[in-house]
């Protein structure tokens, strides 16, 4: 298995920015009333944060897997932490240094030029005033804030593990042969086993698809969180589904961290049907339709050439349908005549204060639920698992979609 050099670089730039945060909030702190203790609560914290990194590092992004080699709590303050409040406080204190910068400058051109005036001797802070700036106070109450407020957010994230919604769909679908008709579909997207999950977790996903008792189970990719070390559970979770048509897969962005070819090898070897530009022909109630699976391509250029490669795979004469771990593979499956295409990725938006507003709508055009253009409707599922800890507004699911023809 390759290392996952894209992750690394990045916990290494966290453990970075650990530190420079660190260094400029221990200065901010210098005037302030209790510093000894502020400074210790904020040595303590950035100390713990830096070896997490280091950790992250030496696991090659497998800490906190299966084999939970720290609690899973701080596992989840230390996601939320760096990839939530370190990037605010970041820019805050960018912030801070540009407008510091932007106000010597003013103060060297105009004020230090020329004599202050009577009002600005009279408006001069007075010798027995308190010590620091209000920039001072604000960044260190920041600082204290953001840690409980990540232990909160933190045991709120691992409260969620393992609960999640059903959500059904009753979906007219152009060229849907008619004895088609109530074709059930169970979909289980993003289940990132690995850092947070756990095998009742995945005892919950399987009692709860089989109980559904539909007439296939699809899987849009991300079935593991990123180390194939997770493979043998994951597979074994999907050997237990069942349906009477079968459980297609596709690869995820996280399945294929580690390498393509040992999870393909891997998840084929033991029986379970994936499909990386493929076509699959089911045969149910006496007719026979087709199943197209993309691979995962980070390069949007790519992905499209992707989809359009395995759309090409369709026998004009059966209805088809496609899996695209990424929902932005619809635009080019709708222009290819896909009728129907099955997508995750997008974890509802992860994090959202409304449908509108929210984490997930500066990366995605399609976020959750069904869209429509004519000849072709897209479905999102936001997924039953985590790579991130913590979701607001925005569910985990197991979905069923009922077809039905299009009038």
């Amino acid at each position: 298995m390759k290392p996952n050099y894209f992750f690394l670089s990045v916990v290494f730039l966290f453990a970075v920015l650990d530190i420079l945060v660190l260094l400029r909030v221990y200065a901010l702190l210098r005037k302030m009333p209790n510093r000894v203790n502020l400074r210790r609560i904020l040595v303590a914290w950035s100390v713990v944060s830096v070896l997490f990194c280091i950790a992250w590092l030496f696991e090659n992004g497998r800490l906190g897997g299966t084999r939970d080699p720290v609690s899973r709590p701080l596992v989840a303050a230390q996601y939320i932490w760096h990839f939530l409040f370190v990037p605010i406080l970041v820019l805050g204190l960018g912030l801070d240094a540009l407008v510091r910068l932007i106000r010597t400058g003013w103060r060297r051109l105009w004020v230090e030029t020329s004599p202050p005036t009577p009002s600005q001797e009279e408006a001069a802070p007075s010798p027995t005033g308190p010590n620091y700036s209000r920039r001072q106070f604000l960044t260190s109450a920041a600082f204290v804030v953001a840690p409980l407020t990540t232990a909160g957010l933190a045991g709120a994230g691992v409260s969620q593990i393992g609960k999640f919604r059903l959500r059904f769909f009753d979906l007219p679908v152009a060229g849907l042969p008619a004895v088609l008709d109530n074709y059930t579909m169970t979909i289980i997207a993003d289940v990132h086993i690995g850092v947070f999950s756990t095998p009742k977790m995945l005892d919950g996903i399987v009692e709860a698809s089989n109980r559904l008792r539909s007439d296939l189970v699809l899987l849009p990719g991300d079935l593991i969180n990123i180390s194939h070390a997770d493979l043998p559970a994951a597979v074994e979770m999907v050997l237990r589904l069942d349906s009477r048509d079968g459980v297609y897969l596709i690869q995820g962005n996280h399945d294929v961290a580690e390498g393509s070819d040992h999870f393909d090898n891997v998840v084929r070897r033991r029986g379970v049907n994936l499909l990386v530009d493929e076509a699959a022909t089911i045969n149910s109630r006496g007719r026979r339709f087709q199943l197209l699976g993309t691979r995962w391509l980070d390069m949007p250029g790519a992905r499209d050439a992707s989809v359009a490669y395995t759309a090409a795979l369709r026998d004009r004469e059966m209805f088809a349908m496609m899996m695209a771990h990424h929902p932005h593979s619809w635009d080019v499956a709708a222009d290819n005549g896909i009728p129907l295409v099955i997508s995750g990725h997008t974890h509802g938006g992860q994090i959202m204060l409304s449908r509108q507003v929210g984490l997930g709508r500066l990366r995605f055009r399609y976020l959750s639920g069904q869209y429509t253009r004519p000849g072709s409707t897209l479905i999102v599922s936001n997924g039953v698992g985590n790579w991130f800890p913590l979701r607001i507004g925005a569910p985990a699911e197991i979905l069923q979609i009922t077809l039905h023809p299009q009038a």
